[in-house]
């Protein structure tokens, strides 16, 4: 795999740095920090956005922005993004795949993990190193409230995940461990890694949308088949790149037609995808 594409780091504060409507959001603007980092990441540095611009774009200026409405931003500037907060959280291992597989995300936690203060917080996760496929060792973190990119241990990203307080950091549940909140930016990689006779889409990647064929939402599996495991599952609405076809994969619903990501490790059968064409 090529090293993914980094973008430029961006730090918070001072309270200065972001005023907007007469408000001072520059130490309550790190969720659109990381939104801007994901952005200027996907598009290979072609859209470079302060967190300043980021926040003003989303029309709150109010205490923080939560991953939806910075995702929205990014939606704005072509980037779409694969949003995973309230009953739609990620799993860590679908998380780490994505990220191996050239992907970065923006992550919610808590800073109580860091060994700081009890303060929910957003970090830009840009690559991962080391370890196995949906465990890797590290992970290359931009944190705003450091001097610049440093590498975490993913034992670390996964301790920050599940620290996080969903309900504001008065409210004393935690999100817990085996999920997170966070917004998945897309591929950056220019090829794909074909798997089980798969095929590049045409167009590449083709910009698909999760539509359930019936009530509920829709398997990823870890092959063309219904005889792979389900890793997670997708709600109807969410974008969903698809960077390879399978014409005869395993029998679903009458047809034998699946499309992959970009590593050939996350699948879902046509049924479960409305092509609305063009690449991401």
């Amino acid at each position: 795999m090529t090293v993914p594409s980094r973008p430029l780091f961006l730090e918070e504060g001072p309270e200065t740095a972001c005023i907007i409507d007469r408000q001072l959001l520059g130490w309550k603007n790190c969720g659109s920090l990381g939104a801007a980092m994901g952005i200027d990441k996907s598009t290979l540095g072609r859209v470079r956005l302060s967190g300043c611009q980021v926040r003003r774009e989303t029309g709150d200026t109010v205490g923080g922005t939560t991953i939806e409405q910075n995702s929205k931003v990014a939606e704005a500037h072509g980037v779409h993004v694969e949003v995973h907060t309230g009953s739609n959280v990620s799993t860590p291992r679908y998380t780490a795949v994505q990220l191996q597989s050239g992907r970065g995300f923006s992550l919610a936690g808590n800073c109580s993990a860091l060994g700081k203060k009890n303060v929910n917080h957003n970090v830009w996760v840009n690559e991962a190193a080391g370890g196995t496929l949906g465990s890797p060792s590290r992970a290359l973190v931009y944190d705003p409230w450091s001097d610049g990119p440093e590498w975490w241990a993913w034992s670390k990203v996964l301790a920050f995940a599940a620290a996080l307080h969903p309900w504001g950091e008065n409210d004393p549940r935690k999100l817990g461990p085996g999920k997170f909140y966070c917004g998945i930016y897309p591929d950056t990689e220019p090829h794909v890694h074909l798997k089980f006779g798969g095929v590049r889409t045409k167009p590449f990647p083709d910009h698909q949308v999760i539509k359930s064929p019936g009530p509920g939402r829709v398997n990823v599996r870890s092959g063309p088949s219904k005889a792979y495991g389900v890793i997670t599952t997708l709600p109807t609405g969410q974008p969903w790149a698809a960077w390879q076809y399978k014409a005869l994969g395993g029998l679903d619903l009458g047809t034998r037609g699946w499309y992959g990501d970009h590593n050939g490790t996350a699948w879902i059968h046509e049924s479960g995808l409305a092509g609305e064409g063009g690449t991401t």
